[in-house]
């Protein structure tokens, strides 16, 4: 069977990737040249279970200047309905769920696709019954969690850092956990990536009544204790103990992202909670078994240590992104959810990785190009600054609640690409979702041939090429079917999907069953 989809030909793909007249196979161009079993080692090609063009590195490929970055208020973040007022306007946030509801049923009355009664079925019939498991800080609701070492009269569970990094992996992805890298929290995190509090206070009554208290944002501080711990108005994470964080991705449906901005698009967002209320309550009681403790959460918004994302990065788990607030992986590019624990269960750290994904958002502007309210940037070049003014790529004028004001969502101290954080929300209430950019990511793609690992590996190592690969996204029939396939939708349910629609092998090396190769297995 050919590698290439059956839609599309070796010539079709060699035109959009302006090879048309090189007279160099694809393959020729990607395939790692090795002249010995020690310069593969080496090359870190055959450790981590990885593909061969993921190189880890010393650095991130986001710039990173620590003396800029304080810790950042959580509060100020674009769900926050007291930031998007500060903005755009208290009277346009209020409207927000009777313009919501207007927009929806215009939709519906218009006949568009993806609007009609057997996607409203199942949109709205999607239930997510976690209550019973909710998770909070350092403790769980869940029934009768895993009695620790003392409790049973035993030795805490102890082994080398590698060894708590496989035993860690392996329980999350039995309880429903994708992707797993951790890393040590530096003094430097704790100093300046770490939020300043949690529990963000994103509710319509405190849009007149700001800074909110803190029993709604609580700060998280660090103490020598034993144990961390919460009460009404603070979360502690222990000093005097080394801390590892983690960061991990829960599954994503391609297909529903695809259907962006429908409402099971927003079915998407949604389809990404199915177990980690399960997976949190699991992995706290598995390390409390062994004699552990955890902090953070896997499972909600609220309660979270730090930057999702700054975590991912750091960890290596993947990439920084033009739109932000995603973070690129090697493996599933953007879908899915982003979770960072942390525990003091010993384990082997990560290093960050390079696998030209955001040397690749630098020429490609599809997300942007697509955002319907112009929401993600569309600069040549990521930036230091925090110029509200700018932020997104729609017309500064257009938005006058911007002008003399800084970007006080975004976390100060890296060198991205600023996007409109506030109306991106905005937008998305307004319309009862969008999410459009996730189906348009030139990385949401499927993994039923190999031609897309050869796109992959383009990407990395041919930078030259960055500008061309935007093209194959339409050539293969990605992107928001709303814009690229309409006709599609209507057959959605005639697709023969994987369970919850997710690619469950993706993070599995060799179909899941081949050991990991050698320190530090990551």
């Amino acid at each position: 069977m050919s590698m290439f989809h059956s839609t599309v030909s070796r010539r079709q793909f060699m035109k959009a990737l302006g090879l048309g007249g090189a007279g160099v196979g694809v393959t020729s161009l990607v395939r790692p040249v090795f002249h010995d079993l020690d310069e593969l080692i080496s090359d870190g090609a055959a450790h981590s279970g990885r593909p061969w063009w993921v190189k880890e590195v010393d650095k991130p490929t986001i710039d990173i200047d620590y003396s800029l970055m304080h810790r950042h208020d959580s509060t100020l973040q674009g769900q926050s309905s007291y930031m998007r007022a500060y903005y755009l306007g208290k009277d346009r946030v209020l409207a927000s769920a009777t313009t919501g509801a207007a927009y929806e049923k215009a939709q519906i009355a218009a006949g568009k696709p993806g609007w009609d009664t057997r996607f409203q079925a199942l949109n709205n019939a999607y239930k997510r019954v976690a209550a019973a498991t909710a998770p909070t800080w350092a403790e769980t609701t869940v029934p009768a969690p895993s009695k620790s070492p003392a409790e049973r009269g035993e030795p805490k569970w102890t082994g080398t850092p590698e060894e708590g990094t496989l035993l860690l992996r392996t329980a999350i992805r039995m309880y429903g956990g994708e992707l797993m890298y951790p890393v040590e929290m530096s003094q430097e995190d704790k100093d300046h990536v770490v939020f300043a509090n949690s529990d963000k206070a994103n509710g319509d009554q405190y849009i007149d009544a700001w800074p909110p208290p803190a029993t709604a944002a609580r700060p998280i501080v660090f103490e020598a204790v034993d144990q961390p711990y919460s009460t009404t108005t603070k979360l502690v994470i222990p000093s005097n103990q080394d801390v590892f964080e983690w960061s991990m991705t829960m599954g994503g449906a391609n297909e529903l992202w695809r259907l962006a901005p429908t409402p099971c698009g927003s079915l998407a967002n949604a389809n990404t909670f199915n177990n980690v209320a399960n997976c949190h309550a699991s992995t706290y009681s598995f390390l409390r078994y062994l004699g552990y403790w955890m902090i953070g959460v896997i499972g909600n918004d609220t309660t979270y240590i730090g930057s999702e994302g700054a975590v991912a990065v750091l960890s290596g788990l993947g990439e920084a992104s033009r739109q932000q607030l995603y973070t690129l992986t090697p493996e599933k590019g953007a879908p899915g959810r982003l979770y960072t624990p942390a525990t003091n269960l010993p384990m082997a750290s990560s290093k960050p990785i390079d696998a030209g994904l955001f040397r690749f958002c630098h020429s490609c502007h599809k997300c942007a190009d697509h955002c319907p309210p112009g929401a993600i940037s569309q600069a040549k070049e990521p930036t230091f600054e925090r110029d509200a003014a700018t932020a997104g790529s729609r017309d500064p004028a257009s938005q006058p609640g911007y002008a003399g004001k800084t970007a006080r969502w975004s976390v100060d101290g890296t060198k991205a690409f600023i996007q409109d954080s506030p109306l991106c929300r905005q937008f998305g209430l307004e319309t009862g979702r969008c999410l459009v950019c996730w189906a348009e990511c030139t990385f949401t793609t499927n993994r039923g041939s190999q031609i897309h690992q050869v796109i992959r590996s383009v990407i990395s190592n041919f930078s030259a090429l960055n500008g061309q690969a935007y093209k194959l996204g339409d050539l293969f029939g990605y992107g928001a079917w709303p814009r690229t396939a309409p006709d599609k939708i209507d057959h959605f349910f005639e697709y023969d999907l994987p369970v919850l629609g997710q690619d469950s092998t993706i993070p599995a090396h060799d179909g899941g069953y081949s050991k990991w190769k050698s320190p530090p297995f990551l």
